[in-house]
C-alpha cells in the first residue's frame, strides 16, 4: 500500500509533470517578483506540494 503511494509520486509521468511545473512556476514567479531566491523557494514549495498531492490522488483512484 505505501509502496504504491511512493511509486505514484515518482512515476515517469509524474516526474515529467513536475519538471514542467517547476520550470513554469520558476519562470512566472521570477517574472512577477524579480527576485531569483524567492522564485526558487516558491518553485520548490510547489514541487514538493504537487508531488504529495498528485501521488495521493493517483494512489486513491488506482485502488
Amino acid at each position: 500500500m505505501r509502496r504504491n503511494f511512493i511509486y505514484h509520486i515518482f512515476s515517469p509521468k509524474s516526474i515529467k509533470i513536475r519538471i514542467t511545473t517547476f520550470i513554469w512556476v520558476l519562470f512566472c514567479s521570477w517574472f512577477w517578483t524579480g527576485d531569483p531566491m524567492k522564485s526558487v523557494g516558491l518553485s520548490v514549495s510547489v514541487l514538493v506540494g504537487s508531488m504529495v498531492i498528485q501521488g495521493f490522488y493517483e494512489w486513491i483512484y488506482d485502488r
